[in-house]
């Protein structure tokens, strides 16, 4: 991180005064809530406010986990004074809002604004009557605090508001009509039947936002989501086909614009929709011209990197771990992030960033530091009994994505080859960016919700033919002797540091 340059106790940041492991948690969007829970919502005719419980549980979850998982959690300023999941560690003059005054001092919890330029400037919206007060006196508590905006020039902080965010995520709507069906049912985990359904509704959201100066989310749900009458906020969807499905698919766009943005990880709960989903394809790149070079292939450095992903590289046939995660607190969190082990499995972490390629030795760093870390929260909560324990399996995946299909090597004890998709025929020739994804997870997904887990995004290669690099890339996968998994095989739930958040 860059030196702090503090103001009065206030400290301005723009992203290049980020830490490289900085996220922001999805869980906090208070439209978030699990894909089981919004399915049990729809067909049951829920609101938000008759699953509250569950809605709180799951995010506060998710949220301690993007606290112990990365750096810094970069989070919307609403967040702090209108989500119970964050302002209730500081109600109360006690050991948790000692502990999230460190975290604030220590810019691990970084507030972000959109359009104002002081965290204590009260906002145009309906602020919580317990989180406002409780917020406005935190911030009479702390040494300094440290906001981040997309600039700190007001004019460069709306161009780039309305470049890099509204405009973003209209275009999103705008390109749906065009997304490749196959895979995107896939990752929505709808069968074929519905195909014809779902290429119509797409089509009817890129119409509607063709026909709108700006097209945002509240107007998605009203349009297209909840019943008629009724406000996003409570959360009443229509009992429609597709709708949980549409809803997952906005809000996961609509997450990922501010880290997009500032060009760090959206952190994805469990049981969300995967990035994939969005069928991100940036700009094709022309080839240069006759003696100015050829581009750097992407395929042989894809190859070197897998090449070195051999079984015996990650051993996995170790202990699982046993740890206990239920009764987490802040302050538990805090004193995690304060110990040794801590600080090496971050230190493991950049150094897999910095040279991912490296995956024997430091992917291996990366798991053995995890592991160390999560027995070291095993004694800072002191839940030892055997009776209040459980096991967790872990297992290394590595995935390759390709425009909506994927392939990933799994090691478990017992290495895999699982193969998704294929890149779609109509962008056959066409270049696009593959991403390389490390990620620690545990095998059964029963249990996702009581495990710790990490996965990052640790390198994206441009392939310049890209279905017909794919296609190379699979068979040479294949040749490896790996058994092979055709179609969605039961996934491990896991969190990505690499995706999404939302504004105010």
């Amino acid at each position: 991180m860059s030196q702090r340059t503090v103001i009065g106790g206030f400290e301005p940041l723009t992203n290049r005064n980020l830490a490289k492991i900085t996220v922001v948690a999805q869980c906090l969007d208070n439209q978030w809530v699990t894909r089981d829970l919004l399915d049990h919502m729809v067909t049951r005719r829920l609101s938000y406010e008759d699953v509250e419980g569950r809605r709180q549980q799951d995010a506060r979850a998710e949220y301690l986990r993007s606290l112990l998982n990365a750096e810094q959690v970069i989070v919307n300023r609403a967040y702090f004074f209108n989500n119970p999941v964050v302002y209730q560690d500081f109600l109360k003059y006690n050991v948790q809002r000692d502990a999230f005054r460190t975290l604030m001092n220590e810019r691990a919890l970084i507030p972000f604004l959109l359009r104002e330029r002081s965290p204590e400037d009260e906002p145009g919206f309906t602020l919580d009557s317990v989180g406002w007060p409780a917020w406005r006196k935190l911030l009479g508590d702390l040494d300094t605090i440290s906001c981040l905006r997309l600039s700190w020039d007001d004019a460069e902080n709306e161009e780039c508001t309305q470049r890099l965010m509204y405009e973003e995520f209209h275009r999103f709507l705008l390109q749906l009509r065009g997304f490749n069906l196959d895979a995107l049912r896939r990752d929505l985990g709808l069968d074929e039947a519905s195909t014809s359904l779902l290429k119509q509704r797409l089509r009817e959201v890129t119409l509607w936002a063709a026909d709108i100066d700006r097209a945002d989310r509240e107007g998605f749900y009203r349009e297209f989501l909840v019943e008629p009458g009724t406000f996003p906020a409570q959360g009443r969807f229509r009992s429609e086909p597709l709708v949980s499905e549409l809803k997952q698919l906005i809000d996961l766009r609509y997450n990922t614009t501010v880290p997009d943005a500032v060009e760090r990880y959206a952190l994805i709960p469990t049981d969300s929709l995967r990035r994939t989903a969005l069928q991100e394809r940036p700009p094709i790149r022309r080839k240069p011209a006759a003696g100015a070079g050829a581009p750097a292939g992407g395929l042989p450095q894809l190859l070197d990197l897998l090449a070195a992903l051999r079984p015996q590289a990650f051993d996995l046939a170790q202990s699982p771990l046993r740890l206990d995660l239920t009764g987490l607190t802040l302050d538990h969190i805090r004193q995690a992030r304060n110990t040794e082990e801590w600080r090496s499995y971050l230190s493991a972490l950049e150094a897999l960033l910095d040279d991912p390629t490296d995956f024997v030795d430091r992917g291996q760093k990366v798991f053995d530091q995890y592991v160390a870390l999560a027995r070291r929260l095993a004694d800072i909560v002191g839940r030892r009994r055997t009776s209040q324990m459980r096991i967790w399996e872990p297992a290394i995946r590595i995935t390759v994505e390709v425009l909506g299909a994927s392939v990933s090597l799994i090691y478990d004890g017992n290495p895999r080859l699982e193969v998704l998709g294929e890149v779609a025929t109509e962008v056959a020739a066409r270049g696009a960016e593959a991403i390389v994804r490390f990620a620690v997870v545990g095998r059964d997904q029963r249990r996702a919700e009581d495990e710790v887990s990490t996965g990052i995004d640790v390198m994206k290669v441009r392939l310049e033919r890209a279905r017909e690099e794919w296609a190379e890339l699979v068979r040479r996968m294949r040749e490896g002797g790996f058994p092979i998994t055709e179609g969605p095989a039961v996934r491990d739930a896991e969190p990505n540091m690499d995706q999404p958040r939302d504004d105010e």
